[in-house]
Protein backbone atom coordinates (compact mmCIF):
# COMPACT_ATOMS: atom_id res chain seq x y z
CA UNK A 1 0.00 0.00 0.00
CA UNK A 2 1.26 3.34 -0.48
CA UNK A 3 3.55 5.40 2.29
CA UNK A 4 3.33 8.44 2.73
CA UNK A 5 5.95 10.09 4.01
CA UNK A 6 6.14 14.67 4.45
CA UNK A 7 8.56 16.38 2.85
CA UNK A 8 9.07 20.24 3.41
CA UNK A 9 7.39 22.91 0.91
CA UNK A 10 11.33 23.69 -0.39
CA UNK A 11 12.39 24.46 -3.90
CA UNK A 12 15.38 23.05 -5.18
CA UNK A 13 16.41 22.37 -9.33
CA UNK A 14 17.02 19.13 -10.39
CA UNK A 15 20.34 19.18 -11.90
CA UNK A 16 21.19 15.96 -12.73
CA UNK A 17 -4.97 -15.02 -11.70
CA UNK A 18 -4.30 -13.57 -15.29
CA UNK A 19 -6.30 -13.12 -12.57
CA UNK A 20 -7.77 -16.65 -12.02
CA UNK A 21 -10.74 -15.59 -14.18
CA UNK A 22 -11.76 -18.52 -15.11
CA UNK A 23 -15.54 -19.94 -13.94
CA UNK A 24 -16.75 -22.84 -12.79
CA UNK A 25 -19.62 -24.55 -14.23
CA UNK A 26 -20.67 -27.40 -11.72
CA UNK A 27 -24.02 -29.01 -11.82
CA UNK A 28 -24.25 -32.14 -9.62
CA UNK A 29 -24.78 -35.06 -11.83
CA UNK A 30 -26.31 -33.34 -15.05
CA UNK A 31 -24.21 -32.09 -17.55
CA UNK A 32 -25.09 -29.80 -20.18
CA UNK A 33 -26.01 -30.76 -23.78
CA UNK A 34 -22.50 -29.73 -25.84
CA UNK A 35 -23.81 -28.78 -29.50
CA UNK A 36 -21.54 -29.92 -32.71
CA UNK A 37 -19.16 -26.58 -33.12
CA UNK A 38 -19.68 -25.28 -29.25
CA UNK A 39 -16.58 -24.38 -27.87
CA UNK A 40 -16.96 -25.76 -24.89
CA UNK A 41 -15.01 -24.31 -22.16
CA UNK A 42 -13.12 -21.93 -24.10
CA UNK A 43 -12.77 -18.10 -24.01
CA UNK A 44 -11.06 -15.09 -24.06
CA UNK A 45 -8.95 -13.36 -21.65
CA UNK A 46 -11.77 -10.39 -21.85
CA UNK A 47 -14.45 -12.97 -21.45
CA UNK A 48 -15.63 -13.53 -17.75
CA UNK A 49 -18.15 -16.40 -16.85
CA UNK A 50 -20.49 -16.61 -13.64
CA UNK A 51 -20.09 -19.13 -11.38
CA UNK A 52 -23.22 -21.06 -10.43
CA UNK A 53 -23.65 -22.97 -7.69
CA UNK A 54 -24.45 -26.44 -7.53
CA UNK A 55 -28.07 -26.71 -6.80
CA UNK A 56 -29.55 -29.51 -8.31
CA UNK A 57 -29.22 -33.21 -7.82
CA UNK A 58 -29.92 -35.88 -10.09
CA UNK A 59 -30.16 -39.67 -9.33
CA UNK A 60 -28.39 -40.96 -12.60
CA UNK A 61 -31.28 -42.64 -13.85
CA UNK A 62 -32.51 -40.93 -17.61
CA UNK A 63 -36.39 -40.03 -17.94
CA UNK A 64 -39.09 -42.60 -18.26
CA UNK A 65 -38.46 -42.81 -22.12
CA UNK A 66 -38.39 -46.19 -24.62
CA UNK A 67 -35.11 -45.84 -26.53
CA UNK A 68 -32.91 -47.69 -28.06
CA UNK A 69 -29.10 -47.28 -27.69
CA UNK A 70 -25.74 -49.78 -27.90
CA UNK A 71 -25.10 -51.41 -24.66
CA UNK A 72 -21.64 -49.16 -23.66
CA UNK A 73 -21.28 -45.79 -24.57
CA UNK A 74 -17.69 -43.65 -23.83
CA UNK A 75 -16.51 -40.29 -24.73
CA UNK A 76 -17.68 -36.73 -25.06
CA UNK A 77 -21.29 -35.34 -23.64
CA UNK A 78 -23.54 -35.94 -26.33
CA UNK A 79 -27.37 -35.54 -26.19
CA UNK A 80 -30.39 -37.78 -27.05
CA UNK A 81 -34.16 -38.83 -26.33
CA UNK A 82 -33.59 -38.86 -22.84
CA UNK A 83 -31.45 -36.39 -21.74
CA UNK A 84 -27.89 -35.53 -21.24
CA UNK A 85 -24.77 -38.06 -20.59
CA UNK A 86 -21.38 -37.03 -19.76
CA UNK A 87 -18.34 -38.11 -20.66
CA UNK A 88 -17.40 -41.22 -18.61
CA UNK A 89 -20.85 -42.63 -18.53
CA UNK A 90 -22.32 -45.68 -19.39
CA UNK A 91 -25.61 -46.51 -21.32
CA UNK A 92 -27.68 -49.62 -21.71
CA UNK A 93 -30.39 -50.97 -23.91
CA UNK A 94 -33.18 -50.34 -21.60
CA UNK A 95 -31.97 -46.25 -21.63
CA UNK A 96 -30.55 -46.06 -18.09
CA UNK A 97 -27.17 -44.46 -17.20
CA UNK A 98 -24.45 -45.63 -14.77
CA UNK A 99 -22.16 -42.87 -12.95
CA UNK A 100 -21.05 -44.39 -10.89
CA UNK A 101 -17.69 -44.14 -12.29
CA UNK A 102 -18.10 -40.09 -12.48
CA UNK A 103 -15.52 -37.69 -10.81
CA UNK A 104 -17.26 -36.78 -7.32
CA UNK A 105 -15.23 -34.11 -7.81
CA UNK A 106 -17.45 -32.30 -9.63
CA UNK A 107 -20.09 -32.43 -7.72
CA UNK A 108 -21.12 -30.61 -4.40
CA UNK A 109 -20.98 -26.53 -4.07
CA UNK A 110 -18.28 -24.04 -5.89
CA UNK A 111 -15.85 -23.11 -4.05
CA UNK A 112 -14.46 -19.25 -3.39
CA UNK A 113 -12.29 -18.16 -5.75
CA UNK A 114 -10.41 -14.51 -6.47
CA UNK A 115 -12.62 -13.89 -9.75
CA UNK A 116 -16.02 -14.74 -8.59
CA UNK A 117 -17.27 -11.27 -7.98
CA UNK A 118 -17.80 -11.93 -4.41
CA UNK A 119 -15.37 -10.73 -2.03
CA UNK A 120 -14.37 -13.90 0.28
CA UNK A 121 -12.67 -13.65 4.06
CA UNK A 122 -8.94 -13.86 2.39
CA UNK A 123 -9.93 -11.20 -0.03
CA UNK A 124 -9.85 -7.27 0.01
CA UNK A 125 -11.59 -6.89 -2.88
CA UNK A 126 -13.10 -9.16 -5.72
CA UNK A 127 -14.63 -7.39 -8.82
CA UNK A 128 -14.91 -10.07 -11.01
CA UNK A 129 -12.53 -8.44 -13.78
CA UNK A 130 -9.45 -8.56 -15.22
CA UNK A 131 -8.46 -4.88 -14.60
CA UNK A 132 -5.31 -3.72 -12.31
CA UNK A 133 -6.40 -0.43 -12.88
CA UNK A 134 -9.70 0.08 -11.20
CA UNK A 135 -8.83 -0.01 -7.56
CA UNK A 136 -9.10 -4.01 -7.22
CA UNK A 137 -6.25 -5.87 -9.04
CA UNK A 138 -6.90 -9.09 -10.90
CA UNK A 139 -4.99 -10.99 -7.31
CA UNK A 140 -8.04 -9.60 -5.49
CA UNK A 141 -5.76 -7.06 -3.37
CA UNK A 142 -7.13 -3.16 -2.69
CA UNK A 143 -5.44 -0.09 -4.02
CA UNK A 144 -5.04 2.28 -1.22
CA UNK A 145 -6.05 5.64 -2.92
CA UNK A 146 -4.14 8.89 -2.77
CA UNK A 147 -5.82 11.88 -1.04
CA UNK A 148 -2.62 14.68 -0.97
CA UNK A 149 -3.50 17.92 -0.30
CA UNK A 150 -4.42 20.49 -3.09
CA UNK A 151 -1.03 21.84 -4.85
CA UNK A 152 1.40 20.57 -2.97
CA UNK A 153 3.98 18.16 -3.12
CA UNK A 154 3.56 14.76 -1.05
CA UNK A 155 6.06 11.91 -1.69
CA UNK A 156 4.32 8.17 -1.82
CA UNK A 157 6.63 4.98 -1.94
CA UNK A 158 4.27 2.44 -3.61
CA UNK A 159 4.33 -1.61 -2.20
CA UNK A 160 5.60 -3.64 -5.14
CA UNK A 161 8.26 -1.77 -6.15
CA UNK A 162 12.10 -1.15 -6.53
CA UNK A 163 14.91 0.51 -7.13
CA UNK A 164 18.14 -0.54 -8.50
CA UNK A 165 19.60 -0.93 -4.88
CA UNK A 166 16.11 -3.14 -3.82
CA UNK A 167 14.75 -0.17 -1.96
CA UNK A 168 11.08 1.19 -2.09
CA UNK A 169 10.19 3.01 -5.10
CA UNK A 170 7.47 6.26 -5.72
CA UNK A 171 6.98 9.40 -6.60
CA UNK A 172 5.74 12.79 -5.86
CA UNK A 173 2.55 14.45 -6.71
CA UNK A 174 1.39 17.97 -6.58
CA UNK A 175 -2.78 17.38 -7.40
CA UNK A 176 -5.16 19.83 -8.36
CA UNK A 177 -8.76 18.84 -8.30
CA UNK A 178 -10.03 21.07 -10.70
CA UNK A 179 -8.07 20.04 -13.65
CA UNK A 180 -9.16 17.29 -15.88
CA UNK A 181 -5.12 16.83 -16.56
CA UNK A 182 -2.49 15.07 -14.85
CA UNK A 183 1.40 14.68 -15.93
CA UNK A 184 3.29 11.25 -14.91
CA UNK A 185 6.69 12.67 -15.83
CA UNK A 186 9.60 10.67 -15.64
CA UNK A 187 13.05 11.86 -14.55
CA UNK A 188 16.38 10.95 -16.57
CA UNK A 189 19.82 10.45 -15.54
CA UNK A 190 21.54 7.38 -17.11
CA UNK A 191 21.60 3.75 -17.85
CA UNK A 192 23.02 1.17 -15.99
CA UNK A 193 24.43 -2.29 -17.82
CA UNK A 194 27.67 -3.03 -17.13
CA UNK A 195 29.99 -2.80 -14.26
CA UNK A 196 30.98 0.62 -14.67
CA UNK A 197 27.80 1.90 -13.84
CA UNK A 198 27.91 4.70 -11.60
CA UNK A 199 25.33 2.76 -8.87
CA UNK A 200 24.77 5.85 -6.39
CA UNK A 201 23.47 7.93 -9.08
CA UNK A 202 20.28 5.91 -8.45
CA UNK A 203 19.57 6.69 -5.12
CA UNK A 204 19.34 10.49 -5.00
CA UNK A 205 16.59 11.67 -2.78
CA UNK A 206 13.24 13.59 -3.83
CA UNK A 207 13.59 17.00 -4.23
CA UNK A 208 9.72 18.72 -5.17
CA UNK A 209 10.53 20.38 -8.75
CA UNK A 210 9.68 23.99 -9.54
CA UNK A 211 11.48 24.77 -12.90
CA UNK A 212 10.47 24.44 -16.61
CA UNK A 213 7.04 21.80 -17.16
CA UNK A 214 6.44 22.36 -13.81
CA UNK A 215 6.17 25.70 -13.20
CA UNK A 216 2.87 26.70 -12.22
CA UNK A 217 3.49 30.68 -12.89
CA UNK A 218 4.08 30.96 -16.05
CA UNK A 219 1.43 31.65 -18.25
CA UNK A 220 2.90 30.11 -21.57
CA UNK A 221 3.05 26.47 -19.73
CA UNK A 222 0.16 24.52 -21.42
CA UNK A 223 0.45 22.14 -18.13
CA UNK A 224 0.88 24.61 -15.41
CA UNK A 225 -2.77 23.62 -13.85
CA UNK A 226 -2.60 20.42 -14.36
CA UNK A 227 -2.03 17.54 -11.55
CA UNK A 228 1.38 16.54 -12.05
CA UNK A 229 3.13 13.64 -10.34
CA UNK A 230 7.36 13.36 -10.78
CA UNK A 231 8.98 10.04 -10.57
CA UNK A 232 12.15 9.89 -9.58
CA UNK A 233 14.84 7.97 -11.08
CA UNK A 234 16.01 5.08 -9.20
CA UNK A 235 16.21 2.04 -11.55
CA UNK A 236 19.09 2.78 -14.28
CA UNK A 237 17.06 0.65 -17.15
CA UNK A 238 15.63 3.55 -19.06
CA UNK A 239 12.20 2.41 -17.23
CA UNK A 240 12.17 -0.91 -19.28
CA UNK A 241 13.23 -3.86 -16.94
CA UNK A 242 11.71 -6.13 -14.70
CA UNK A 243 15.12 -8.11 -13.87
CA UNK A 244 17.67 -8.61 -11.35
CA UNK A 245 20.66 -9.29 -12.64
CA UNK A 246 24.05 -8.93 -10.79
CA UNK A 247 26.71 -6.31 -11.87
CA UNK A 248 30.17 -5.32 -9.85
CA UNK A 249 29.54 -8.08 -7.47
CA UNK A 250 26.09 -7.27 -6.11
CA UNK A 251 22.59 -8.07 -7.34
CA UNK A 252 21.10 -5.28 -8.67
CA UNK A 253 17.27 -4.74 -9.10
CA UNK A 254 15.96 -3.90 -12.68
CA UNK A 255 12.16 -2.93 -11.84
CA UNK A 256 11.93 0.34 -14.25
CA UNK A 257 8.83 -0.92 -16.32
CA UNK A 258 6.78 -3.19 -13.49
CA UNK A 259 7.51 0.28 -11.31
CA UNK A 260 5.60 2.07 -13.91
CA UNK A 261 2.82 -0.17 -14.39
CA UNK A 262 2.31 -0.45 -10.50
CA UNK A 263 2.24 3.33 -10.42
CA UNK A 264 -0.04 3.57 -12.49
CA UNK A 265 -2.79 0.58 -10.47
CA UNK A 266 -3.02 3.59 -8.01
CA UNK A 267 -2.81 6.60 -10.08
CA UNK A 268 -5.41 5.90 -12.46
CA UNK A 269 -8.06 4.97 -9.65
CA UNK A 270 -6.78 7.65 -7.51
CA UNK A 271 -7.22 10.52 -10.35
CA UNK A 272 -10.25 10.61 -12.72
CA UNK A 273 -8.87 12.74 -15.44
CA UNK A 274 -9.68 13.14 -19.22
CA UNK A 275 -6.02 14.18 -20.45
CA UNK A 276 -3.19 12.44 -19.82
CA UNK A 277 0.50 13.23 -20.46
CA UNK A 278 3.61 10.72 -20.47
CA UNK A 279 6.62 12.78 -20.66
CA UNK A 280 9.99 12.49 -19.45
CA UNK A 281 13.85 13.14 -20.42
CA UNK A 282 17.06 11.51 -21.54
CA UNK A 283 16.24 8.09 -19.85
CA UNK A 284 12.60 9.28 -19.05
CA UNK A 285 12.04 10.05 -22.39
CA UNK A 286 12.92 6.69 -23.46
CA UNK A 287 11.29 5.47 -20.61
CA UNK A 288 8.04 7.66 -21.88
CA UNK A 289 8.23 6.19 -25.32
CA UNK A 290 9.11 2.77 -23.79
CA UNK A 291 5.76 2.63 -21.29
CA UNK A 292 3.21 3.87 -23.86
CA UNK A 293 1.23 0.58 -24.49
CA UNK A 294 1.03 0.57 -20.58
CA UNK A 295 -0.13 3.93 -19.94
CA UNK A 296 -3.06 3.72 -22.98
CA UNK A 297 -4.00 0.18 -21.83
CA UNK A 298 -4.46 1.58 -18.05
CA UNK A 299 -6.29 4.81 -18.93
CA UNK A 300 -8.29 3.26 -21.95
CA UNK A 301 -9.77 4.99 -25.19
CA UNK A 302 -12.17 7.26 -23.18
CA UNK A 303 -8.66 9.10 -21.78
CA UNK A 304 -6.74 11.19 -24.54
CA UNK A 305 -3.10 9.77 -24.03
CA UNK A 306 -0.50 12.38 -25.22
CA UNK A 307 3.11 11.32 -25.32
CA UNK A 308 6.14 13.65 -25.58
CA UNK A 309 9.70 11.87 -25.33
CA UNK A 310 12.79 14.90 -24.83
CA UNK A 311 15.61 13.67 -25.67
CA UNK A 312 14.67 9.78 -25.73
CA UNK A 313 14.68 9.48 -29.36
CA UNK A 314 13.71 5.58 -30.47
CA UNK A 315 16.32 5.02 -32.68
CA UNK A 316 17.46 1.55 -35.00
CA UNK A 317 19.75 -0.39 -34.79
CA UNK A 318 21.93 1.56 -36.95
CA UNK A 319 22.67 3.76 -34.06
CA UNK A 320 21.98 1.30 -30.52
CA UNK A 321 23.57 -1.52 -31.88
CA UNK A 322 22.47 -4.89 -32.23
CA UNK A 323 25.36 -6.17 -29.63
CA UNK A 324 24.12 -3.54 -27.46
CA UNK A 325 20.28 -4.19 -27.59
CA UNK A 326 21.23 -7.64 -26.54
CA UNK A 327 22.88 -6.29 -23.43
CA UNK A 328 19.94 -4.02 -22.25
CA UNK A 329 17.73 -7.73 -23.25
CA UNK A 330 19.70 -9.29 -20.82
CA UNK A 331 20.84 -7.15 -18.14
CA UNK A 332 16.89 -5.38 -17.77
CA UNK A 333 14.85 -8.51 -18.75
CA UNK A 334 13.67 -6.67 -21.88
CA UNK A 335 11.93 -9.76 -22.79
CA UNK A 336 9.30 -9.78 -20.08
CA UNK A 337 8.60 -6.30 -20.57
CA UNK A 338 8.50 -4.45 -24.12
CA UNK A 339 9.11 -7.04 -26.36
CA UNK A 340 6.56 -9.01 -24.34
CA UNK A 341 4.28 -5.68 -25.49
CA UNK A 342 5.31 -6.01 -29.19
CA UNK A 343 5.58 -9.52 -30.24
CA UNK A 344 6.32 -8.77 -33.95
CA UNK A 345 8.87 -6.50 -32.48
CA UNK A 346 12.47 -7.70 -33.65
CA UNK A 347 14.55 -8.38 -30.69
CA UNK A 348 17.25 -6.44 -31.62
CA UNK A 349 15.38 -3.30 -32.92
CA UNK A 350 13.02 -3.17 -30.19
CA UNK A 351 12.71 1.13 -29.86
CA UNK A 352 12.00 1.72 -33.28
CA UNK A 353 10.23 -1.51 -33.75
CA UNK A 354 8.01 -0.48 -30.78
CA UNK A 355 7.48 2.76 -31.79
CA UNK A 356 5.71 1.77 -35.05
CA UNK A 357 3.82 -0.63 -33.10
CA UNK A 358 2.19 2.18 -30.44
CA UNK A 359 1.48 4.19 -33.71
CA UNK A 360 -0.28 1.15 -35.51
CA UNK A 361 -1.96 -0.46 -32.81
CA UNK A 362 -2.67 2.55 -30.93
CA UNK A 363 -3.57 5.37 -33.35
CA UNK A 364 -5.54 7.71 -30.86
CA UNK A 365 -1.87 8.53 -29.08
CA UNK A 366 -0.43 11.59 -29.31
CA UNK A 367 3.04 11.48 -29.77
CA UNK A 368 6.00 14.24 -29.88
CA UNK A 369 9.69 13.93 -29.84
CA UNK A 370 12.43 16.53 -29.09
CA UNK A 371 15.93 15.60 -29.67
CA UNK A 372 18.77 17.98 -30.13
CA UNK A 373 20.54 16.45 -34.35
CA UNK A 374 24.31 15.84 -32.75
CA UNK A 375 22.72 14.93 -28.79
CA UNK A 376 26.35 14.08 -27.23
CA UNK A 377 25.02 12.65 -24.14
CA UNK A 378 22.89 10.10 -26.67
CA UNK A 379 25.61 9.59 -28.69
CA UNK A 380 28.26 8.56 -25.78
CA UNK A 381 25.80 6.13 -24.10
CA UNK A 382 25.21 4.08 -27.62
CA UNK A 383 29.17 4.41 -28.14
CA UNK A 384 29.42 1.02 -25.92
CA UNK A 385 28.30 -0.45 -29.22
CA UNK A 386 30.55 1.49 -31.47
CA UNK A 387 34.04 0.17 -29.55
CA UNK A 388 36.51 1.23 -31.36
CA UNK A 389 34.72 3.46 -33.89
CA UNK A 390 32.94 0.55 -35.31
CA UNK A 391 29.14 -0.36 -35.52
CA UNK A 392 28.11 -3.25 -33.49
CA UNK A 393 31.23 -3.75 -31.73
CA UNK A 394 30.58 -4.03 -28.49
CA UNK A 395 33.74 -5.35 -27.03
CA UNK A 396 36.37 -2.53 -28.60
CA UNK A 397 36.66 1.22 -26.80
CA UNK A 398 33.29 2.69 -27.13
CA UNK A 399 32.93 5.92 -29.20
CA UNK A 400 30.66 8.18 -29.91
CA UNK A 401 28.03 7.59 -32.22
CA UNK A 402 28.49 8.76 -35.64
CA UNK A 403 26.82 12.54 -36.01
CA UNK A 404 26.29 11.95 -39.41
CA UNK A 405 23.94 8.30 -38.17
CA UNK A 406 22.96 9.60 -35.13
CA UNK A 407 21.20 12.72 -37.45
CA UNK A 408 19.98 10.46 -40.32
CA UNK A 409 18.17 8.21 -37.89
CA UNK A 410 16.52 11.32 -36.56
CA UNK A 411 15.45 12.09 -40.16
CA UNK A 412 14.39 8.90 -40.86
CA UNK A 413 11.75 9.00 -37.69
CA UNK A 414 10.59 12.08 -39.22
CA UNK A 415 9.66 10.95 -42.45
CA UNK A 416 8.38 7.29 -41.29
CA UNK A 417 5.84 9.44 -39.30
CA UNK A 418 5.34 12.91 -40.50
CA UNK A 419 1.41 12.99 -40.19
CA UNK A 420 1.43 10.54 -36.65
CA UNK A 421 3.98 12.12 -34.84
CA UNK A 422 5.23 15.87 -33.89
CA UNK A 423 8.70 16.63 -33.81
CA UNK A 424 10.84 19.54 -32.81
CA UNK A 425 14.41 19.03 -33.80
CA UNK A 426 17.61 21.46 -32.68
CA UNK A 427 20.83 22.19 -34.30
CA UNK A 428 23.70 21.32 -31.94
CA UNK A 429 24.98 18.95 -29.33
CA UNK A 430 23.18 19.65 -26.30
CA UNK A 431 20.48 17.51 -24.10
CA UNK A 432 16.80 18.02 -23.06
CA UNK A 433 14.42 20.94 -22.73
CA UNK A 434 11.53 19.93 -20.50
CA UNK A 435 13.24 21.39 -17.28
CA UNK A 436 16.27 23.64 -18.66
CA UNK A 437 15.74 25.58 -21.43
CA UNK A 438 11.95 24.92 -21.56
CA UNK A 439 10.37 28.73 -22.07
CA UNK A 440 13.87 30.33 -23.79
CA UNK A 441 14.13 27.61 -26.70
CA UNK A 442 12.95 28.71 -29.85
CA UNK A 443 13.45 27.06 -33.31
CA UNK A 444 11.89 28.94 -36.96
CA UNK A 445 9.61 30.87 -34.43
CA UNK A 446 7.83 28.37 -32.12
CA UNK A 447 8.75 27.79 -28.53
CA UNK A 448 8.75 24.51 -26.83
CA UNK A 449 5.49 25.35 -24.23
CA UNK A 450 3.97 26.50 -28.21
CA UNK A 451 4.97 23.06 -29.23
CA UNK A 452 3.98 21.15 -26.48
CA UNK A 453 0.54 22.89 -26.59
CA UNK A 454 0.48 21.87 -30.32
CA UNK A 455 1.35 18.06 -29.35
CA UNK A 456 -1.37 17.81 -26.47
CA UNK A 457 -4.39 19.61 -28.73
CA UNK A 458 -3.73 16.67 -31.30
CA UNK A 459 -1.93 19.02 -34.19
CA UNK A 460 0.72 17.63 -35.43
CA UNK A 461 3.37 19.89 -36.02
CA UNK A 462 7.53 19.56 -36.84
CA UNK A 463 9.77 22.32 -35.86
CA UNK A 464 13.37 22.31 -37.31
CA UNK A 465 15.92 21.21 -39.34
Amino acid sequence: MPTELAYPRCCHPHTGSLKPLWSLLVLAGLSLPACSGDNVGTGTDSETTSAVSASETSDGASTDVDTTTSDTTEGPTSTGPTGTMSAGETSSSDGTTDDSDSDPSTTGPVEPFCGDANVDPDEECDDGNENDFDGCRNDCTEVELLDPPELEWEYYEIEGTACLNGSTAGFGISHNPDSDGIMIYLEGGGACFNDACDFTAFSLPFVPPIDGIFNRNNDSNPVRNWTMVYVPYCTGDIYSGDNEYELAGDLRFFHGYSNVRRFLEVLVPSFEKQRVLLTGISAGGFGAALNTTQAADAYGDSVTLTVIDDSGPPLSNDVIAPCLQDTFREVWGLDHTVLAQCPECDEQNFASGLMEHVLTNYPNVRFGLYSNIADQIIRTYMGFGWGNGQHNNCEGIPTSVPISAYSGDLDMLQASYLDEASTFYRTGLGHTVLRVGYYSTMVDGKTVPQWVGDVLDGTVTHVGP
